[in-house]
């Protein structure tokens, strides 16, 4: 059963089990579910504040494990650190769009207030997803509420013996290794810290929110050039002369959105001949 110390919990499933949002996201789950045959759906809990590598590489991964992946899309009110939730949303719309089996993906936006004041916990995390249709969470290894420990030198987790949640399939962080020369898991490579580059969610939306574009091996660039064309509108007092200085065209007159310029000016920064 899940523990007392999750009075929280049980409050956030009241408020759940009276809200006709809830009830909607359960049934759109349980429509796909059927349509899909699907024997295993699996939740995971977002931010993209802003989404990165990191992010992508886990949706992948749970999407082979999986045949239906509901992504929640928290919604937290109010919160000065954060895009906008329609930009978020936007982006990983976009994403799920242009890059995933879209009919085996549901992008779900869940705010905060059904979460209640525990709403970074594990256990709350992983008893919505049950509750709202989802039999597997998938969370990061410091995912708030995931607590280690070893039994007859067996890794465990505090949830191992909870009933009436969501299964916890907690991941390894991810890196770029400079070694490796691609993004790993910290479990399967072999190189130290010292050669790993970190998906930073604060780092990166420091740079984005300063007008720098991120390198594409952090973020990917359609999804850099949404979201800086988004919270630096007009930037440029003549954007479509300053394309046409740099960037190769057809010789017409062409008329391109800022989006536009930050994917053309990030083949530039990929291009490596004279560097």
């Amino acid at each position: 059963m899940i523990s007392g110390k999750n009075n929280k919990t049980g409050e956030c499933l009241k408020k759940l089990e009276n809200s006709d949002y809830a009830k909607k996201i359960k049934h759109q789950i349980a429509e796909v579910k059927t349509n899909l045959g699907a024997l295993s759906v699996s939740a995971i809990m977002m931010v993209a504040n802003p989404f990165h590598r990191a992010h992508e590489r886990l949706v992948r991964i749970t999407l082979e494990k999986s045949d239906l992946v509901v992504i929640f899309l928290l919604d937290f009110k109010k919160e000065e650190w954060l895009l906008p939730f329609e930009l978020r949303k936007k982006t990983m719309r976009y994403f799920v769009d242009n890059y995933l089996h879209k009919n085996r993906v549901l992008l779900i936006p869940l705010e905060s207030e059904y979460l209640g004041a525990d709403c970074s916990n594990a256990i709350t995390h992983s008893s919505v997803a049950k509750y709202l249709g989802c039999d597997t969470l998938v969370a990061g290894e410091y995912h708030n509420g995931i607590g280690f420990y070893y039994d007859n030198n067996r890794l465990r987790t505090s949830f191992d013996e909870c009933e009436g949640i969501a299964r916890i399939d907690v991941v390894s962080r991810f890196v770029f290794c400079n070694e490796c020369n691609t993004l790993v898991s910290m479990k399967t490579c072999p190189h130290g810290m010292h050669h790993h580059i970190k998906y930073n969610s604060s780092s990166l939306l420091a740079l984005l929110k300063e007008g720098i574009l991120p390198p594409a091996m952090l973020m990917r660039k359609d999804i850099s050039a949404i979201i800086l064309s988004s919270i630096c509108p007009n930037r440029f007092k003549n954007i479509t002369q300053i394309y046409d200085d740099l960037f190769p065209g057809m010789g017409l007159i062409e008329t391109h959105s800022d989006k536009d310029f930050y994917m053309e000016l990030m083949k530039l920064y990929q291009t490596t001949s004279l560097t």
